[in-house]
C-alpha cells in the first residue's frame, strides 16, 4: 500500500478509502470488525414534539432573518412571500421525503435504528454519489456556520464596546494587541479589515464549543429555551414597528430588484439537513409529518410578520441589517431603546449560537456513524475547525452575498435536491447493496458484506442479500392519485431551473456592477 493514503489518513483523520472510486469486488465476501463504544455518537430516542419543534424552528430562523425587512423594501412584497410559501412547501416536502427515506433503510422501519444524512445516501446512492453527497454536505454545513459566527462574533464585541467604550483583539498581521472605540456598519468588523482574534469572537467560541461537544438529545433543553427568548425578542420587534410607525413608501409591491430573493430565502429554509439526526433522537410517539407542519408553518409566519412589519417600519442604511434599523430607530425613545439594545444583543446569543451547536452535531454524528473518521478527529472536524476558517471572514461586509451565493450553489441542492432524489432512489430499492453494522447490548458490532463495499459503518440493523420486504410507509404513505416519486422528480426539475436562472442573473448583474 502506498504511504501517501497513510500519511493523509494520519494527518487528517478521515479515511481514505473515502476518496476512492473504485467498487471492491466483493460480493460474496465477508468482514468482522470490532468497534468499541467509545466511537459510537448519538443520544437517546426522548426528544418529544414540543423539542422538536423548537429545534426545527430555531435552526430556521437562523442568521438569514437578518435580512428579510430588507428584502422586502428591494423586491417588494409580492415575490419574497410567494417564495416563502414556495419554498417552505418544498422544505416541507423534502424533510418528509427524506424521512421516508430513512425509514427504508434496513433495520430502521418505523425509526428504530439510527442513520444519518449521508448513511442514507450511502445504502441508495451509488458509491461515487455517496462521496459527492458527503462533501456537498460538509460543505453546507460549514457555509452555514460561517454566516453565523461572523454575525455573533461582531455583534458581541459591538456589545462590548456599547457597555465599555472599547474591545480588543489579537492581531495576526503584527502579532499585537489591538483595540476598536467605534461601532461600524453593518456586518462589518469594528477592527475594519483587519484579521483579528477579538474578545467577542471568543466570547461566541466559548458560548458554542461546550453545546457542540454533547449529543442532540442534550441540546434540546437549550433550544427550548432559546425558543422562548426568541419569541420574546420577536414580540419586542413588533411593538417596535408598531410604535414607530408604517411607511407605505418603504415598500411596494414588486420591484426590478429580485437578485437577492431566492438565494436569501433558500438560507432561510435550509434546514433539513438537521432532520435526520431529530428522526434518529425523536421519542417512537412523535408524529413526522406534524412536527415538520408545525415547525414549518411557525418559521414562515415569523418572517413574514418581520419582513412586513420591519419593511414598513425601519429605515434601512447601506450594509445595515435588522438589528442595526431597530437600534437606530429607537434611538429618541429612550425605554424602547434599552429593551431593543438588550434583544439586539441577545439575538446572536438565543438564535444563531445555538444553531451553530447543532450544525457541529449534526457534522460529528455524519462522520462518525459513517466509518469517516473516529470521534475524536470528528470533533476536532465539526466543532473547531468551522471555527478556525471563520476567522478569514470575520472583518469584510460581505455577508448578504456569502448568504446568496453559498445558498444558490450548495444549500439548495443539499436541503432540497438531495433528499427528493433519496426518496426516489428507496422507492426503487429492491435490496441492501451496502454493509451495515449490527450493534449489540455489549457496544460491539459486527459487519456483514454485501453487494458493495465493506468500508461503511452505520448504526442500522442487518438483512439478507436477497430482496427485501418493503414495509409500510407510516411516514409518506402512497397516494392512489399522486405518486410520491412523481412528485419528487417534479419539484427536483423546478428547484433546478429557478435556481439556475437566478444564478445566471445574479452573475449578470455582478458583471453589469463591475462595467
Amino acid at each position: 500500500m502506498s504511504k501517501t493514503p497513510q500519511v493523509l489518513q494520519r494527518l487528517t483523520g478521515w479515511k481514505v478509502s473515502i476518496l476512492k472510486t473504485e467498487i471492491p469486488a466483493a460480493a460474496n465476501s465477508c468482514t468482522s470488525q470490532m468497534t468499541s463504544k467509545e466511537d459510537a455518537v448519538g443520544g437517546e430516542k426522548n426528544i418529544g414534539f414540543y423539542g422538536g419543534v423548537m429545534l426545527m424552528v430555531n435552526s430556521i430562523t437562523g442568521p438569514g432573518l437578518l435580512i428579510v425587512p430588507l428584502l422586502f423594501q428591494q423586491a417588494g412584497y409580492v415575490t419574497p412571500l410567494l417564495t416563502m410559501f414556495l419554498i417552505g412547501g418544498v422544505s416541507w416536502l423534502s424533510a418528509v421525503m427524506l424521512c421516508a427515506a430513512m425509514e427504508r433503510v434496513p433495520g430502521n422501519q418505523q425509526f428504530k435504528g439510527r442513520v444519518e444524512f449521508t448513511g442514507v445516501a450511502k445504502a441508495f446512492f451509488p458509491h461515487w454519489l455517496y462521496i459527492i453527497t458527503v462533501f456537498l454536505l460538509m460543505a453546507s454545513i460549514i457555509s452555514s456556520f460561517i454566516p453565523a459566527v461572523v454575525v455573533s462574533a461582531q455583534t458581541a464585541d459591538e456589545a462590548i464596546i456599547q457597555l465599555f467604550g472599547k474591545t480588543f483583539a489579537f492581531r495576526f498581521s503584527s502579532l499585537g494587541l489591538t483595540q476598536a472605540d467605534h461601532l461600524p456598519e453593518s456586518g462589518s468588523s469594528p477592527f475594519d479589515d483587519e484579521y483579528v482574534f477579538s474578545i467577542g469572537y471568543l466570547l461566541a467560541l466559548a458560548a458554542t464549543i461546550p453545546m457542540g461537544l454533547f449529543n442532540l438529545d442534550d441540546n434540546i433543553i437549550v433550544q427550548k429555551g432559546a425558543a422562548v427568548m426568541l419569541l420574546l425578542i420577536f414580540i419586542e420587534w413588533m411593538v417596535c414597528c408598531f410604535v414607530l410607525g408604517f411607511h407605505s413608501a418603504l415598500v411596494s409591491a414588486f420591484t426590478s430588484d429580485q437578485s437577492n430573493v431566492l438565494g436569501s430565502i433558500i438560507f432561510n429554509f435550509a434546514f433539513i439537513t438537521t432532520v435526520p439526526s431529530w428522526c434518529n433522537e425523536k421519542a417512537p410517539g412523535v408524529s413526522v409529518k406534524k412536527t415538520m407542519t408545525v415547525s414549518v408553518v411557525t418559521a414562515t409566519v415569523f418572517y413574514a410578520v418581520i419582513g412586513l412589519l420591519g419593511g414598513f417600519s425601519l429605515t434601512f442604511n447601506p450594509g445595515s441589517n435588522l438589528l442595526i434599523a431597530i437600534e437606530e430607530s429607537t434611538v429618541n425613545i429612550r425605554p424602547l431603546y434599552y429593551v431593543s439594545c438588550v434583544c439586539v444583543y441577545l439575538f446572536p446569543l438565543v438564535a444563531v449560537l445555538t444553531t451553530l451547536a447543532v450544525y457541529s452535531i449534526i457534522m460529528k454524528y455524519n462522520l462518525v456513524e459513517n466509518g469517516i473518521c473516529n470521534r475524536n478527529w470528528a470533533t476536532f472536524w465539526a466543532v473547531v475547525f468551522p471555527w478556525v476558517i471563520s476567522i478569514l471572514l470575520y472583518p469584510g461586509s460581505g455577508f448578504l452575498d456569502v448568504i446568496n451565493w453559498t445558498s444558490l450553489c450548495i444549500n439548495g441542492v443539499v436541503n432540497f435536491v438531495i433528499p427528493l432524489c433519496l426518496y426516489i432512489a428507496s422507492r426503487r430499492s429492491k435490496f441492501t447493496r451496502q454493509t451495515h453494522t449490527i450493534h449489540t447490548e455489549e457496544g460491539m458490532t459486527h459487519d456483514e458484506s454485501h453487494e458493495k463495499s465493506c468500508e461503511f459503518v452505520t448504526h442500522v440493523q442487518v438483512t439478507s442479500e436477497t430482496e427485501e420486504e418493503q414495509p409500510p410507509f407510516d411516514v409518506f404513505p402512497p397516494n392512489r392519485y399522486v405518486k410520491g416519486t412523481h412528485l419528487a422528480m417534479v419539484t427536483i426539475i423546478i428547484v433546478t431551473l429557478v435556481s439556475i436562472a437566478v444564478v445566471i442573473n445574479n452573475i449578470v448583474l455582478s458583471i453589469q456592477g463591475m462595467l
